[in-house]
């Protein structure tokens, strides 16, 4: 309505013009030469507007044969974008329905259509992986770098197929590239840490630390457990240079952070033994014992004062084991005290909650101890000495990440080369969980095995499952 209104009032317009010049009286005189040329007044105005549009209309048609190339230009470039937005598309969709050959045709295509596109390159890089194709990844992450928009990303899937190839030193150069872009980035600051952790480089790893809890991607509680970790892998090195006072005093630090923390609490009690402070070293060993009691720890607490007396130490001992009662260790340090001690009952009763089907291998050697020594009993002292050598295994220092047990903690599993991943536990690993290649995966971030002084061997992190149960769960009930 409003449109045929419009074209009224323009059809008015133009006819109550077109009658205002009919209605104009005058003439136009126009002498050329020997020619004179006389037009009425509308003749004139008809004539004048006529050749103001023919003007206007040749101006028009010079500049569109100046700028057709462009206009064409622009049209099969608009086309070419739609053509590659379309590929892009369907290859991610593909990618998501893990369809990898349509995604790897899809992706070629977006290449060959938007060239580095950031997109096109990120399809490339999604269907390779969708594919296992490492070389493929590669070249597409490599081709990221060459884009500001898309230099991170290219990093971070260098670093893990690094990481996946376990090596270590390539695996740096992108951490370290990485963070110096992003240093805000969670994942960049972890594998730096962690990078540096696995090389032994305890203060460069305290650096990148403190900018994490800087900027916010730990809690406090675990940055605390961190610095202390570092600050007793630094104890341990200068004990292992012949540093005694440098040890003790990264250990008192570690200690302060966390005094749970039972490898920084034994070599501080060894070296305030040493320097005559017996108290101080009980005091270390009992803060450490009251939340994670170890043997090492007894052993310790037994040495502190070498000229007391068998019963002084046993009833030292017990009271250490009395500050964490329930726990395995105190139980099992009280048993032993009390066969020392010959108190043949209260060892068996202090046991009897342990030697179950499932009991360990300490306890079932304490167990044939106490039948040797309070009924002179050979055959059921070999019976439990048999199924010691069946018994599940005691507790160790185990990786939490890969399930290996070592001797001795340390800061970085020997085999995996994680970060404080090592803990007191009678868990023994079982036949690791393959995952396939090709499986997504997601936020995991891989640990990267470097050399260093202490750790031996280094291998590629796995998924541990469960153990299963002791073959022989030995003798129960009567028997016992």
């Amino acid at each position: 309505m409003r449109r045929l209104l419009l074209i009224l009032v323009v059809a008015g317009a133009i006819a109550g013009a077109v009658a205002w010049i009919a209605d104009r009286q005058g003439e136009l005189v126009f002498t050329l030469d020997q020619y004179e040329i006389h037009m009425s007044a509308p003749a004139a105005i008809g004539f004048g507007v006529l050749f103001t549009a023919l003007v206007i209309l040749l101006a028009r048609l010079i500049t569109t044969l100046f700028t057709s190339p462009g206009a064409i230009g622009a049209w099969f470039n608009a086309r070419r974008v739609r053509r590659g937005n379309d590929s892009l598309s369907q290859g991610l969709l593909a990618v998501a329905a893990g369809d990898f050959h349509e995604a790897r045709r899809h992706a070629e295509r977006a290449r060959g259509i938007l060239g580095m596109h950031p997109l096109a390159l990120l399809l490339q890089s999604q269907a390779a992986t969708l594919d296992n194709d490492g070389n493929a990844q590669r070249s597409a992450y490599r081709a990221m770098l060459s884009n500001e928009q898309t230099e991170f990303l290219g990093l971070r899937g260098l670093f893990l197929l690094a990481a996946r190839e376990s090596q270590p030193d390539q695996a740096m150069v992108f951490a370290e590239r990485a963070y110096s872009l992003r240093p805000r980035v969670p994942w960049a600051a972890s594998a730096m840490f962690d990078l540096e952790a696995a090389r032994g480089q305890w203060d460069k790893a305290r650096e990148v630390l403190t900018q994490m809890a800087h900027h916010h991607m730990l809690d406090h509680d675990t940055v605390r457990r961190r610095r202390a970790v570092l600050l007793a892998a630094k104890a341990q090195d200068a004990d292992d240079a012949g540093d005694a006072h440098t040890a003790l005093e990264h250990a008192t630090e570690a200690l302060a952070l966390d005094p749970g923390l039972t490898p920084a609490a034994v070599l501080a009690a060894r070296k305030l033994a040493a320097d005559g402070k017996a108290w101080r070293a009980q005091g270390v060993v009992e803060a450490c014992w009251a939340t994670s009691p170890h043997p090492d720890l007894a052993d310790v607490y037994a040495a502190v004062k070498p000229d007391e007396t068998h019963d002084e130490r046993v009833k030292r001992l017990v009271d250490l084991a009395h500050l964490n009662r329930d726990h395995f260790e105190s139980r099992v340090l009280e048993a032993e005290e009390a066969v020392h001690d010959k108190d043949w009952s209260a060892a068996r009763r202090i046991l009897a909650p342990l030697a179950d089907d499932h009991a360990s291998a300490r306890v079932c050697a304490l167990m044939a101890e106490i039948e040797e020594g309070e009924n002179a009993d050979a055959t059921s002292a070999h019976i439990w000495l048999a199924r010691a050598a069946r018994a599940a295994r005691d507790a160790e220092w185990r990786c939490t990440r890969c399930g290996a047990a070592q001797n001795d903690w340390t800061a970085v599993c020997n085999t995996c080369a994680s970060f404080d991943t090592l803990h007191w536990s009678a868990v023994g690993p079982a036949e690791p969980t393959i995952r396939h290649p090709s499986a997504p995966s997601v936020t995991v971030e891989p640990v990267v095995a470097v050399p260093h002084k202490r750790p031996a061997t280094v291998a590629a992190s796995h998924v541990v499952s469960l153990p299963p149960p002791p073959d022989d769960p030995g003798p129960a009930g009567a028997d016992f």
